[in-house]
């Protein structure tokens, strides 16, 4: 587990680096144009959040937006612990995305509300709070937008 983590994290950052050698304004894959399209068409954006004592932990989402319609993938990759790897589903209302995240964790599928903010280029998601009668984990509507995700190439 150790070894796949690493060279997940060492790919996804040697494939960010050299994508974006040839991407130096800093969006997220598209063009000026085609991030100025209209409102109903297709936007596909991606981001990544690396954290831990050593930057270990990853967070990969790829957001499919059409419209009000936001669908796509979304995996959190803790260093030495099971995965959470699934989609998400929701909706987008001004820059605020609902999202549900089904998702498979130690061979059981589990569903989660999950929420992020757009901040100019960077994505915001509410941090999420343990229920301590059931033990898991959920998003509060009174959570604060706080875990950061940076933008990253969509093309590989």
């Amino acid at each position: 587990m150790k070894a796949f983590s690493f060279i997940f994290i060492s790919t996804w950052l040697f494939l960010s680096c050299q994508n974006g050698t040839a991407n130096r304004d800093g969006n997220t894959g598209q063009s000026a144009e085609e991030q100025q399209t209209l409102p109903d068409s297709e936007q596909k954006r991606c981001f990544i959040r690396l954290d831990g004592n050593q930057q270990q932990d990853s967070s990969y989402l790829q957001l499919v937006i059409r419209g009000e319609t936001v669908s796509g993938t979304y995996n959190y990759v803790p260093y030495e612990k099971d995965a959470r790897r699934g989609t998400v589903l929701g909706t987008m209302d001004m820059d605020t995305l609902n999202l549900v995240w089904t998702f498979k964790q130690e061979g059981m599928q589990d569903t989660m509300r999950v929420a992020f903010l757009f901040d100019g280029e960077k994505l915001l998601r509410k941090s999420l709070s343990v229920d301590t009668a059931t033990g898991r984990q959920m998003t509060l509507d009174g959570s604060q937008f706080s875990e950061i995700y940076e933008p990253v190439d969509c093309s590989q």
